[in-house]
């Protein structure tokens, strides 16, 4: 136990020296291992932001935290409840990246690509990553709720702001009204996964429109008609459905789903996904499948992305994750990028995080090497502090 405590110290001291605070947007790899949906655990029921108190009284089953702070008995953590009809949330996200690359060779033009190590250290820099907040208003508890989300990084920025109904109809029908994030495929906590970056469903570009859904037992379903590309006369139309399958002989839990979106008349995306447990290995993949005729230079058209993630339980506290991402593109101008990591829970407030990415891209002659963010090596320090 003495053991234990002394790491996550260590752990936590050297985070807290070398990179500072961080949030997690959606995790779905809490959603496989504990055998919960989206909507158990957030306000926007597809996903992201604010946490349900379902959230709050489970944390410690599903964050596996360590609690190694010495807070006496008698505190009690805060839980966002300001009022018997008014709630709030907050995630906080300072990160500390290193970026490595190699030197510019004037012979090819270019710098070596596939390299799991480099040399020189072009960049180290501390930002605040993200600093969100969220505003949970029930005007009829369970029934009807105003809910908003904002950017507080620099200024004040909304990014949703919605009213949602539920209760009234069967199979937990819901609908709600405003800006939100379309639903789309897994929400990974990474936006620059190619699977959410090149998709375009990132925690980036919320849009105004309408929403239903349906949570019938371990299945979701859920389809929203918004604006799409501001100045056109077209919408977007988007759906996504899944099952979260418990207590499934050796695997214990199983996800599975599928999504659809046409973005415009010349642009639409596909994706699978699924996940399950083995063990203490919990394990995500997605693919999708990109049509995108809009792009004027046909060389630069995206062709389908894929995501790969496993992560590794350690002692209850602290989870190893290693992911995979790819994306075609015409003409052999195809990205990869492997990251592996640790990230050990404090508290239920607090998660430090490292990782260590390599991202491959295609040479491109001529430019400053300082620009091939395509083709570089990242050590990322994080600490994320979450209510």
């Amino acid at each position: 136990m003495r053991h234990r405590h002394a790491l996550a110290a260590l752990i936590l001291g050297t985070l807290a020296a070398l990179g500072p605070v961080a949030p997690a947007r959606a995790e779905p790899y809490f959603m496989v291992r504990a055998g919960a949906k989206c909507n158990d655990c957030h306000t926007n029921l597809t996903g992201g932001g604010k946490r349900t108190s379902f959230a709050h009284i489970h944390a410690r089953d599903i964050l596996h935290d360590l609690d190694l702070l010495p807070v006496p008995p008698s505190v009690k953590g805060f839980n966002g409840q300001l009022h018997e009809y008014v709630s709030i949330g907050g995630d906080l996200r300072v990160r500390n990246t290193t970026v490595f690359q190699d030197e510019f060779r004037r012979q090819t033009g270019n710098v070596p690509r596939n390299r799991a190590f480099r040399r020189d250290v072009t960049s180290n820099d501390t930002e605040v990553n993200e600093f969100l907040g969220y505003l949970q208003v029930d005007l009829l508890p369970d029934y009807v709720t105003l809910y908003g989300d904002w950017n507080l990084d620099g200024g004040v920025t909304n990014r949703e702001g919605f009213g949602l109904i539920r209760g009234f109809l069967p199979y937990d029908t819901y609908v709600k009204a405003g800006r939100f994030f379309p639903t789309f495929g897994l929400r990974v906590q990474d936006d620059s996964a190619y699977i959410r970056g090149r998709s375009g469903f990132t925690f980036t570009n919320p849009d105004e429109g309408g929403e239903i859904g349906f949570a019938p037992g371990p299945f979701f379903v859920a389809t929203s008609i918004t604006n799409g590309p501001s100045g056109d006369k077209d919408v977007q139309a988007t759906v996504n459905g899944y099952g979260v399958f418990q207590d499934i002989p050796v695997v214990k839990n199983i996800l599975a789903g599928a999504s659809f979106a046409r973005q415009t008349d010349k642009r639409w995306v596909a994706g699978w996904y699924a996940g399950s447990n083995l063990w203490r290995f919990t394990y995500l993949a997605e693919f999708d499948l990109i049509d995108d005729r809009s792009v004027a230079s046909e060389p630069k058209r995206d062709q389908y992305a894929a995501y790969a993630e496993v992560n590794f339980l350690a002692f209850d506290w602290l989870n190893f994750r290693g992911t995979f991402d790819f994306v075609k593109v015409t003409h052999d101008r195809d990205q990869t990028r492997y990251a592996i990591g640790a990230e050990p829970f404090i508290n239920r407030f607090i998660q430090p995080r490292i990782q260590y990415r390599i991202n491959n891209g295609p040479p491109v002659p001529g430019e400053n090497p300082g620009e091939l963010v395509d083709n570089q090596d990242e050590l990322i320090f994080e600490l994320h502090f979450l209510f």
